[in-house]
């Protein structure tokens, strides 16, 4: 699922009546995806584990996921805006977030200008 079928997702919820939302978004639960957002925040749970919230920039919705440190050292010096790439399932969808699980994450390097 690309980024742009983030945009669908929420779109195809936004256009149904208030109380027929959360049908629609059970639809979606448990659909791999493949985004790209960039880094907005993040919490230590424990010694080892990570939430993590990123933007995704086309939706304007937040998206969140845990992640193990030890997997991907270079969160603990992700700085708000950098971007990631997000493969991983669908495991909850609110009204402005996304939540994955069985997640695996990329740094995205931008070329330097």
């Amino acid at each position: 699922m690309t980024t742009d079928e983030a945009v669908k997702i929420f779109s195809e919820i936004e256009a149904c009546p208030p109380l027929m939302r959360s049908k629609a978004r059970a639809v979606h639960i448990g659909k791999e995806v493949d985004w790209t957002a960039t880094f907005f925040s993040g919490e230590m749970e424990n010694e080892k584990r990570a939430f993590l919230a990123f933007r995704h920039e086309v939706s304007d919705k937040m998206i969140f996921v845990r992640a193990s440190l030890a997997d991907y050292p270079w969160l603990q010096s992700a700085q708000r805006g950098e971007p990631v790439r997000l493969r991983g399932r669908i495991s909850k969808i609110g009204p402005l977030t996304i939540d994955l699980e069985g997640v695996s994450l990329t740094q995205i390097v931008e070329a330097a200008h």
